[in-house]
């Protein structure tokens, strides 16, 4: 009770929040420095994380399997920092250590590991070393404007001050921010507010690694991932992922979606469920924010809620069609050439609060915003893309995906590797 009313006291004040940020920020350095003094750094130890210690999934999944896998890396070990490592215990191995994120061991690894590999904000007071070398590879292509570039607004989870100060506070930390096109850089670049510290050097533009297995996957991989999933032979699937909405936050439980509306996902699931083809199955997704706990049971197997599956790749691989709104899971699922449907029934609330890079006039596939468009939209997109849509969606990844696959060893060899390490650190200094 009293936490609860401690986390709606400090969301109605920001800056009683921005001071408190400060302070715990301070007392965090302070502790992380007396717990960790003295510990000698190992270069051949990488520590992992996504999402806030939440999944095993994005870039640092990517750059950690490849790693595991290549003769280069033999000598390496590995750790991964959970929020519940007891859930991903088949990680563990003779080289893969699991620690909890945010507890004293997480601390001690941060302070030993010579490589750092994570794509989100790390939690305050967590001090880099010189001779430790953090790679940040944040976890999408943006669409909504982030950071510096998100204008004044009411109604987000974090006043603008307090966003700005936790974007540049990450700025000044990484030493690399891994980036897939020359759009995402120029997006970064102002976000994270590296142009006003001058140090848009640290972006490099290697690929995305979470992208890999897109364009490398065979068809009997793909398979697996359907039958793990449980898509029987012959279903199409439809997958619904939407982000999450800021002005919907409950500073008691987390994120929500705009209440007042079935699942709190803005459409009438029922209904929507009604005008899909018998052969269809839809795959939920939800943001990784937003909290759950819903009853989908008496939509059978037709509804399979996905939102806390491993392998979000596996979803677009076995997806006939991707459903979404301003998320930037669209960026990835465009590298497969299929149908995309951006269904936003919030379209002008949502860009005076947080605004876009680019016009949705722009997105690879069509905009709908009301729930009789979105069935046809779906429909229309079964039936597969047509040759102006695949057009579309060719020239959209010449610019936001020119590197095409590889990127995890075009990362590892420009940053990792035994003849990296010199260039690397030259780099930095």
């Amino acid at each position: 009770m009293k936490k609860s009313f401690l986390k709606a006291l400090i969301f109605k004040f920001p800056a009683l929040k921005r001071l408190i940020i400060r302070l715990r920020a301070a007392l965090r350095r302070r502790r992380f420095k007396a717990a960790t003094g003295g510990i000698a750094t190992d270069q051949k130890l990488v520590v992992f994380g996504a999402y806030s210690g939440r999944q095993y999934a994005c870039s640092p999944k990517a750059i950690y399997e490849y790693m595991k896998s290549c003769p280069d890396y033999r000598g390496f070990h590995f750790v991964w920092a959970f929020v519940a490592p007891e859930d991903f215990k088949d990680l563990s191995d003779e080289r893969t250590l699991l620690v909890k994120y945010g507890s004293p061991e997480f601390e001690k690894i941060m302070a030993k590991a010579g490589y750092w590999v994570f794509n989100n904000r790390l939690p305050d007071g967590i001090a880099k070393k010189d001779d430790q070398l953090y790679i940040q590879t944040w976890h999408g292509t943006p669409f909504k404007r982030l950071g510096f570039d998100v204008g004044e607004y009411s109604g987000i989870a974090d006043d603008k001050k307090s966003l700005c100060y936790s974007y540049i506070t990450e700025a000044k930390r990484f030493d690399v921010l891994l980036s897939p096109s020359g759009f995402y850089t120029k997006a970064m670049t102002t976000a994270f507010g590296l142009d006003r510290l001058g140090t848009a050097d640290k972006i490099m533009e290697l690929g995305y690694p979470r992208n890999d297995i897109l364009h490398a996957a065979t068809r009997e991989e793909v398979q697996r991932m359907r039958e793990d999933i449980g898509l029987k032979e012959g279903q199409r699937a439809v997958l619904y992922a939407p982000t999450w909405r800021e002005d919907a936050l409950n500073p008691s439980t987390g994120s929500t979606y705009a209440e007042g509306i079935d699942f709190k996902l803005g459409l009438d699931l029922k209904a929507f469920m009604d005008t899909l083809p018998p052969d269809t199955v839809l795959l939920l997704r939800t943001h990784y924010f937003v909290t759950a706990g819903e009853d989908f049971s008496q939509y059978g197997d037709r509804l399979k809620d996905v939102s806390s599956y491993r392998d979000l790749n596996a979803l677009y691989l076995c997806a006939d069609v991707l459903v979404t709104d301003y998320s930037s899971v669209f960026f990835d699922y465009a590298i497969l050439k299929r149908p995309m449907v951006f269904y936003m029934y919030d379209l002008e609330k949502y860009r005076s609060i947080r605004d876009f890079y680019f016009p949705v006039e722009e997105l690879p596939g069509e905009v709908v915003t009301d729930e009789r468009n979105l069935s046809k939209a779906v429909k229309k997109a079964l039936l597969g893309a047509d040759e102006k849509e695949k057009n579309k969606i060719t020239e959209f990844n010449l610019k936001f995906d020119p590197f095409g696959g590889g990127a995890s060893k075009r990362v590892c060899d420009a940053l990792i590797s035994a003849s990296a390490q010199e260039k690397v650190y030259e780099r930095r200094s």
